[in-house]
């Protein structure tokens, strides 16, 4: 690195060559960047390269990993890239891969960038990243392709950091392998999956096959099968989040002030949805449905709300989720759904004495598109009570009880009831022993 003045001069460069039995190969990158400063602002410009060359010793040919890329790239700023800045770039790029035997260029690509941050302060935080590629193909069938990536994140603190708000929005082009998959038999224990010929057919069949309940009946693995089918996709993904803490009016005079300050309550919201791009176009709308052209989508709802948080002094929280997603596969749609309410309480009393008590009531569904087999809705209730005696900070006494029920209300209408008792010791030295039964 070189510095002179406002000029600063940069490069990382990787000189390799290696000889082997089998192959031959030698191997380049560098990456060098010039950059003037003036008072409140920059200007500066990038190149960078990557020449790999194996050749296999036998056929003197080359193997499919050699490539090659030239990059070169411009841009400029202003403001202080620790606080707020905004920057803007351009970088041009030519990939060569192999062809005939050669390296030879197959495509190159425009690409435009913004990154930014408008505002950064104690309570606020707001930046944007932007990147809009165009890439350009040598064989004259592809069409040129566009992709946008891109980041908006705000933050923010009101009425003295009792609410903070985030805020998270993100768009990605790529693509996806249009995956399948089979079973493969493995040594009875080695294996993950077990099979089970419910039509009794003697015919494996994929919907057949499931996650092993003990280790010795996992005797098949699943195997992703090669293929060269990608599936260019959009990806919207928004993410919110809003929490509530009045904790700092715990020393206030009014009386309604301080009942609130023993709550916190936090709320979160995310959706992620993934669709099949058509052409060229952008969809940014995270909340537009498409089912002809959606390949997935996640949903999910918590909000968790606390009463004297973190104390063990009546401490109780109540949570609330509601997820759902659905995935489109080679072999059609799936899609999994969760709604839970979970209550958790702990108090500590008589200096020594702990007691917790934890219960829920969830709802847990599936439905595949074409295999029926699969297809579940769980009702589940458990409740779990536990008395612990501490006798110092690192050993205690528990006794526990715990009830679980579930029914599967559809299909076959598989029915579960549990019960556990017992007691433990534990020792938080790297020892512990329990007993249960």
């Amino acid at each position: 690195m070189f510095f002179k003045e406002k000029l600063t001069l940069s490069t990382n460069t990787s000189i390799l060559k290696s000889n082997s039995s089998q192959t031959t190969s030698t191997f380049l990158r560098t990456h060098n960047e010039a950059r003037y400063s003036f008072k409140k602002a920059w200007l500066g410009g990038r190149f960078s390269a990557e020449n790999n060359e194996q050749k296999a010793v036998i056929t003197d040919s080359l193997t499919p990993v050699s490539q090659r890329f030239n990059a070169y790239e411009v841009f400029t700023g202003v403001g202080d890239s620790t606080s707020v800045f905004t920057e803007v770039g351009y970088k041009y790029r030519v990939n060569d891969s192999l062809r005939n035997n050669t390296l030879k260029r197959v495509n190159n690509s425009n690409t435009y960038y913004l990154d930014s941050r408008f505002i950064k302060n104690k309570r606020t935080n707001l930046s944007l990243y932007v990147n809009y590629r165009n890439l350009k193909s040598d064989d004259e069938p592809n069409a040129d392709e566009q992709s946008l990536n891109s980041r908006l994140q705000y933050s923010q603190q009101f009425f003295e950091n009792k609410v903070q708000w985030t805020t998270v929005f993100e768009t990605n082009s790529g693509s996806l392998p249009q995956q399948d998959f089979t079973y493969v038999a493995v040594e009875p224990g080695q294996g993950a999956y077990t099979w089970n010929d419910y039509n009794s057919n003697g015919i494996q069949e994929l919907e057949e096959f499931e996650i092993a309940q003990f280790q010795d009946q996992g005797s098949y693995i699943r195997v992703l099968l090669p293929n060269q089918i990608f599936i260019k996709t959009h990806q919207n993904r928004l993410s919110q989040t809003v929490t509530l803490n009045p904790a700092n009016w715990i020393n206030e005079q009014s009386n309604s002030k301080k009942f609130w300050s023993h709550f916190y309550n936090r709320t979160s919201y995310l959706i992620d949805r993934k669709i099949k791009r058509d052409g060229n176009n952008f969809n940014i709308n995270p909340f537009e449905s498409d089912k002809e052209n959606q390949l997935g989508l996640q949903l999910n709802f918590r909000n968790v709300l606390f009463f004297n948080r973190g104390k063990q002094n009546y401490t109780s929280s109540y949570t609330f989720l509601n997820n759902s997603s659905r995935n489109v596969l080679s072999v059609g749609f799936i899609a999994n759904a969760l709604s839970s309410h979970q209550l958790n309480f702990n108090h500590k009393f008589a200096k020594s004495w702990l007691f917790n008590f934890l219960t829920g009531f969830d709802t847990n569904e599936s439905e595949s598109e074409n295999f029926t087999s699969k297809n579940f809705k769980i009702d589940e209730s458990r409740f779990n009570p536990k008395l612990s005696y501490l006798l110092n900070d690192n050993a205690r006494f528990d006794v526990f009880y715990q009830y679980t029920n579930k029914d599967n209300i559809i299909g076959s209408r598989e029915r579960l009831k549990q019960q556990k008792y017992g007691m433990s010791f534990t020792l938080n030295k790297n020892a512990k022993s329990a007993l249960s039964r």
